[in-house]
């Protein structure tokens, strides 16, 4: 017999990984929209573990609640004293603030994947062509 399928919306589910996050488990959850592109297409499953101090890094990709009951994940931009400032890969503009308790976990990314993620963010300012591209041919 073959298990239940379920499906949860976005809130129930970063809530709930955000609950296991606080108690010390590590959470599989599948992203969903574009924001994370090219790195993590909707449908991408990430793996996300306890977010430590040290892991409070530049080009971290973490689950954060922006605001009650809204999570994203997405990578630290900046850091700012005790806040954290995210942007989205996919995204040019639109950051979200928050302070650091507000930051549950964090995906482990291979040596690879952060160094192509640095040279990505240098290109900010010209990464609009290959999204433009990469949204019409990526699952929505």
């Amino acid at each position: 017999m073959e298990g239940v399928k379920r499906t949860f919306s976005n809130r129930a589910a970063f809530t709930n990984a955000r609950d296991l996050l606080l108690e010390g488990e590590s959470v599989e959850i599948a992203v969903r929209g574009q924001s994370m592109l090219p790195f993590f297409q909707s449908g991408s499953k990430i793996l996300l573990r306890p977010i430590a101090k040290e892991d409070f890094k530049v080009g971290r990709v973490v689950l954060a609640e922006s605001a009650p009951g809204k999570f994203v994940v997405h990578r630290i931009h900046r850091l700012e004293g005790n806040r954290v400032v995210l942007l989205g890969d996919g995204n040019l503009v639109g950051t979200e603030t928050m302070p650091r308790e507000k930051v549950y976990g964090v995906v482990d990314c291979g040596r690879i994947h952060l160094l192509l993620a640095a040279l990505w963010r240098m290109m900010r300012p010209l990464r609009r062509y290959p999204l433009a591209i990469l949204r019409r041919i990526s699952p929505k």
